[in-house]
């Protein structure tokens, strides 16, 4: 390898956000090279094998029907996804199927709130879709309480936001929730990819290399280079070797903060960086992932309320049962702490975690062993900005983009917000390179 490379595109990180617009600019004639650190891509939609299990590195379920499936039919990459079926509450200790219509009445019935509650939480949810849009400046939970006392009707809400947006109902404003119900419709059909996540990355990165990209693993970037304001490229360490990759467009996928950090000194005003500083606000969840040899309940998911921190438990191996080896099964189990806005003790919320299944499943401990716990914070967090707290996609510098989590569209989470991102970008590459070339 020589110790200089030139490409029409280099992309920072293979993320989803990342590997979507690597995939989707190859396919339009780009050359792209994709600077991996890892030594797997997928970032937090991969796959770790761990004793025989195909253990997640973030994304459990992904989403069906919606935009990371158009955007897998667009590059022409497989999306072999297995439906999971109709979503499940935990309430009152039982386990209640989530109806493709009425979903939230049906709920709060089954938690035990009146008729009159049920109504007028009902009624304030309409006008709120359907006529003028609660403000930014309070929180669902408060909202919430304007309508209901019921703390049953409360924990419904935690259990969906904690677990889908990665924040609490008391920390997310009201307008951010219904801008995601408006965009992805609140709890979609999701499933899980046979041979564990990081099939996804995979089958992204083979449209990037059949379409004469490249993908360099074990790749770290050590700074981003730029001339007059404008991005030129960045220096690379791989096998023990620097080298400068002339790029006339960097698209980073590693989080704005340290995208930031790579930018050369003074190159960034100082505005950015300072709403760089206070606007971001990480999420930070905690992710338990348990051997079994059998399942822990009928269905293969779960969202629970009523508890301290635990939000949802999964059982891919239901509907996959190559995540894990033959005859045994994965659980996966998520929780939020009750401060999603500041870092956390990452052995307590553990504890948290093990308490409320114990809690929620009398017979746990001699049922489930445990193989992984991990808390998502930090450089590596659950996303890089709560919903509604994210940064611009374009930065100070020409041609330097985001994408990822931490630059979502207003109203999107998780894998859809990521793929959501990417599409953004390719398209205003694709844009901007038609007027300069003069195509039409």
């Amino acid at each position: 390898m020589n110790d200089r490379a030139h490409c029409d595109v280099l992309v920072l990180g293979s993320g989803m956000g990342g590997l979507a617009t690597a995939a989707l600019l190859a396919r339009d004639g780009f050359r792209v090279i994709v600077a991996e650190k890892m030594p797997r891509i997928g970032g937090r939609c991969s796959t770790m094998d761990y004793d025989g299990f195909k253990c997640i590195t973030g994304v459990v379920g992904v989403e069906t029907k919606g935009i990371v499936q158009e955007l897998f039919h667009r590059v022409g990459a497989d999306f072999d996804v297995q439906e999971a079926g109709a979503p499940h509450y935990l309430i009152n200790g039982q386990i209640c199927q989530v109806p493709s219509r009425g979903g939230m009445k049906h709920l709060m019935m089954a938690a035990g709130a009146d008729a009159m509650d049920v109504e007028t939480v009902m009624n304030a949810i309409t006008g709120a879709l359907h006529w003028r849009t609660p403000s930014c400046d309070v929180a669902l939970g408060d909202w919430l309480r304007q309508y209901t006392s019921n703390p049953k009707i409360i924990e419904i809400f935690q259990a969906l936001v904690s677990a889908v947006l990665f924040v609490n109902v008391n920390e997310l404003s009201v307008h951010t929730y219904f801008e995601f119900l408006r965009k992805l419709k609140g709890i979609q059909r999701f499933g899980y990819a046979p041979g564990g996540s990081i099939r996804l990355a995979q089958s992204l990165a083979r449209v990037v290399l059949d379409n004469g990209g490249e993908i360099w693993t074990r790749c770290r970037v050590n700074a981003i280079k730029s001339h007059k304001n404008i991005v030129r490229g960045a220096t690379v360490s791989r096998w023990g070797k620097s080298i400068s990759i002339k790029a006339p467009v960097v698209i980073s996928n590693v989080g704005p903060k340290e995208t930031a950090r790579l930018a050369e000194t003074g190159i960034l005003d100082h505005s950015y960086l300072r709403e760089l500083d206070q606007r971001m606000k990480p999420a930070v969840i905690t992710a338990l992932q348990f051997a079994m040899d059998e399942p822990l309940f009928e269905s293969n998911h779960l969202l629970v309320t009523g508890t301290q921190s635990l939000n949802s438990v999964y059982q891919p191996t239901m509907v996959c049962p190559e995540w894990a080896p033959e005859g045994r099964h994965l659980l996966v189990a998520g929780s939020a702490p009750r401060n999603c806005r500041e870092p956390f003790d990452g052995n307590l919320e553990i504890e948290r975690c093990l308490a409320d299944l114990r809690a929620v499943f009398p017979d746990f401990d001699s049922r489930a062993k445990l193989l992984l716990a991990g808390t998502f914070q930090g450089a590596w967090p659950g996303m890089h900005s709560l919903p509604g707290e994210d940064m611009d996609r374009k930065t100070p510098v020409i041609n330097l983009y985001n994408v990822g989590d931490g630059v979502k569209p207003l109203g999107y989470t998780g894998l859809p917000g990521v793929v959501a991102t990417g599409i953004d970008v390719a398209e205003e590459v694709m844009g901007r390179n038609k007027i300069l070339t003069g195509a039409p």
